[in-house]
């Protein structure tokens, strides 16, 4: 029964109805300082000609988005290995070759969650929830080469991060943020707070960690917690999550956003207003002591806080 929810698997199959399944991998340049994103899936909603899916935002344009018709893309049922066309997505490459955009990357010291609790714990037993995530690979080093049009862009042990969601729909009501630190591997900040609705009712639940020292704090996992907006303007957010035994004052510097596409009953069709590397500073108490971190962060904002 565990087994059902190693998050590498596949979670549905392509006859499913409104169903997708997709995943989010970034990689941070550090040079540019700047992310290259890439989500790719499938959406049984969509098309025949354009079932499967990659959208991807190079720093610095607009985002690219390729469609795959249903015969062009396979999925490994147990190991993360997507193929669209003659493009391969897994947990240890991005092998895509298009007309104007080549991408050949190279991940190691992958640093997996495994356990069946993942980021959602024993919701994973709920069924028919609207959306489920799982953390594929907290961290991991990529190398190797990008190119588009004329921008030519050379990795070597860039940090990246990969998740997955599937399920019918994103939460009409959200906050996701992912950060880093460029300087240090060992740190990095998940969250996500969304409004679900499940049989007729409406409720909130959060997903995440922080990550720091070697530790992971599971943000499911604290006691009286609470997550709230102090303090909003055009330019910075910030955010506060607060529990018994620790407190964290999230200040989202917002930069430019991109529109990137995201699932309604199983179609992708909603536009998504995605924040890509805002500054992220984060002021830490735990056990009585003060702790500051300096990130670099994605985060999306739907009417939730």
């Amino acid at each position: 029964m565990l087994g059902k929810y190693k998050p590498s698997s596949l979670k549905g199959t392509f006859d499913r109805n409104k169903y997708f399944e997709g995943w989010f991998q970034k990689v941070y340049l550090s040079e540019l300082q700047a992310s290259f994103v890439i989500i790719y899936g499938y959406a049984t909603a969509n098309s025949i000609d354009s079932f499967g899916f990659i959208q991807l935002l190079l720093p610095g344009k607009l985002p690219r988005f390729l469609y795959y018709p249903k015969n062009e893309i396979t999925c490994d049922h147990n190991r993360h290995i997507v193929t669209m066309g003659t493009n391969k997505m897994s947990k240890d490459c991005i092998e895509i070759d298009e007309k104007d955009i080549s991408i050949k990357l190279s991940f190691k010291n992958n640093q997996l969650i495994q356990t069946f609790k993942n980021s959602m714990g024993y919701s994973y037993y709920v069924p028919n929830l609207p959306c489920y995530h799982s953390v594929l690979n907290s961290c991991h080093l990529a190398s190797g080469e990008i190119r588009h049009d004329d921008c030519h862009y050379s990795l070597v042990d860039e940090i990246g991060y990969m998740e997955k969601n599937w399920g019918t729909s994103f939460p009409e009501s959200y906050f996701w943020l992912h950060a880093i630190d460029p300087n240090d591997t060992q740190v990095s900040l998940l969250c996500s707070h969304a409004e679900v609705k499940w049989l007729g009712k409406k409720f909130i639940r959060h997903v995440g960690h922080f990550r720091m020292d070697g530790r992971e704090i599971d943000l499911r996992t604290l006691r009286n917690f609470s997550f709230k907006k102090i303090d909003q303007n055009t330019q910075i957010q910030i955010i506060r999550i607060e529990s018994k035994s620790l407190k964290l004052d999230i200040s989202i510097k917002i930069g430019k956003n991109v529109i990137l596409k995201g699932p309604t009953n199983g179609e992708l069709s909603r536009n998504i207003i995605h924040h890509a590397d805002a500054i992220i500073d984060v002021n830490m108490i735990m056990d009585d002591k003060i702790r500051q971190f300096q990130m670099v962060g994605n985060f999306e904002k739907i009417d939730a806080v």
